[in-house]
């Protein structure tokens, strides 16, 4: 598994009645899983990003696949890989594992946008530079 890894815990509140995992707090894990990715990756915390530097990085469009039931107790390894870099757009696919075992893929494309006026906005060179290298890594 290439990219930056989180682990995180499926929990009760997660959960319908039977314990399996509602989809809506699987893509709120991949969330979490992006945002540490944006603080490694980009080298900029989500929490700069949007306090300090009034920038966002919302998700324009996404795809999920399920392999496999996501059940309460299971300890995830989210990994988010950086597929391709847009002038303001960002690709990116959050692999689920649980135990070595595939459970989920997400795929996303955010877009860097101003809050001001919610326009897009062109990545920064420095970020565009550590985009572009963590797309190359994880061509390897």
């Amino acid at each position: 598994m290439a990219g930056v890894i989180s682990r995180l815990p499926v929990r009760f509140a997660d959960c319908d009645p039977a314990g399996i995992a509602y989809y809506p707090a699987l893509f709120a894990l991949c969330d979490a899983a992006i945002e540490e990715w944006t603080g490694v990756v980009i080298g900029v915390s989500r929490q700069v990003m949007h306090q300090d530097m009034a920038l966002a990085l919302p998700t324009v469009t996404m795809q999920a696949d399920f392999a496999k039931v996501v059940a309460w107790g299971d300890q995830l390894d989210i990994a988010i890989t950086t597929r391709r870099v847009g002038s303001s757009s960002v690709d990116l696919i959050a692999a689920a594992l649980c135990n070595g075992e595939q459970r989920f893929t997400v795929s996303y494309t955010q877009v860097l946008m101003r809050m001001a006026g919610q326009v897009s906005q062109p990545w920064p060179q420095d970020w565009r530079e550590r985009l572009e290298h963590s797309v190359q890594e994880n061509a390897q």
